[in-house]
């Protein structure tokens, strides 16, 4: 059925870049768990994580297990399948050596660790208690390279509710008691002015447009390489690409990539 509406989207509302050969070779890879298979070594528990190892590099993630390893095809596939359009790193958005990378919505940390080797130094912003603590064991070898805040991100500095058990990261303003209450900043308050980024990436599950209006200066004052994700029901691509290039009018910039709930691009890339 996901297959079937993004071919209808792509008939007759929008083909966001994506080419006839594109399309067919969606419609028939493999499905996701296949795609990881290629390239995960070996999956075992070890106390309160699962410890993941792979078969095209030598690092070694750790997955909190209090969430579902099965979600972990996905991240495989989206972080190493250089066809999938949730892929952070094409043609001008690739991460190359000496960046600066702040990523936001780390989440796991897959991506990240798999470029550590040839960054300067990585930002991890992630609001999930349990992925904080799999993230400092996952760069526990990194700690000179890497910084993690267990944030959200928006618009305001404060204090948020957060689903602590959700796998997608759900954040409300609203003041629920079954939620957990964590610091939310704006990325200029996390960063100062004295704190470079030459590549920005970001998924966070719909909170993107209120993340870079609380990230403006941090963009106007470093241009960085931007990957973002445009997809989450909360999210307008339009007005995404107009809050970026208004902060920066000279970035060059291309929607890549069709929701399988909307026709929706899944990633925006921007570049100078």
């Amino acid at each position: 059925m996901r297959r079937i509406k993004i071919l209808f989207f792509w008939l007759f509302i929008n083909k966001n870049n994506v080419t006839f050969k594109d399309l067919l070779q969606f419609l028939t890879k493999p499905r996701v768990h296949i795609i990881a298979q290629k390239f995960i070594n070996k999956i075992q528990k070890i106390n309160e994580d699962y410890e993941v190892t792979f078969k095209n590099f030598t690092g070694k993630l750790y997955w909190p297990e209090s969430f579902t390893i099965d979600r972990l095809d996905q991240v495989v596939a989206e972080t190493f399948d250089v066809k999938d359009w949730h892929y952070y790193q094409k043609e001008h958005t690739k991460v190359e050596r000496g960046e600066i990378i702040l990523d936001i919505g780390t989440a796991e940390g897959l991506m990240p660790l798999t470029v550590v080797d040839l960054c300067e130094h990585i930002y991890m912003v992630e609001p999930s208690v349990a992925f904080c603590k799999s993230l400092n064991q996952t760069f526990a070898d990194y700690k000179h390279k890497t910084t993690i805040f267990n944030y959200a991100v928006g618009n305001e500095d404060g204090i948020i509710s957060f689903d602590e058990n959700s796998l997608d990261g759900t954040v409300s303003k609203e003041n629920n008691s079954n939620l957990s209450k964590i610091e939310i900043h704006k990325i200029d308050t996390i960063l100062n002015q004295n704190q470079r980024i030459t590549y920005l990436k970001a998924d966070i599950e719909g909170f993107e447009q209120e993340m870079l209006k609380g990230a403006q200066e941090t963009i106007k004052r470093n241009k960085p390489k931007i990957a973002i994700t445009t997809y989450h029901t909360q999210n307008d691509p339009q007005e995404i690409i107009d809050l970026i290039t208004g902060f920066v009018p000279e970035y060059k910039y291309y929607v890549i990539g069709i929701y399988e709930q909307t026709p929706k691009p899944v990633l925006i890339h921007f570049w100078i």
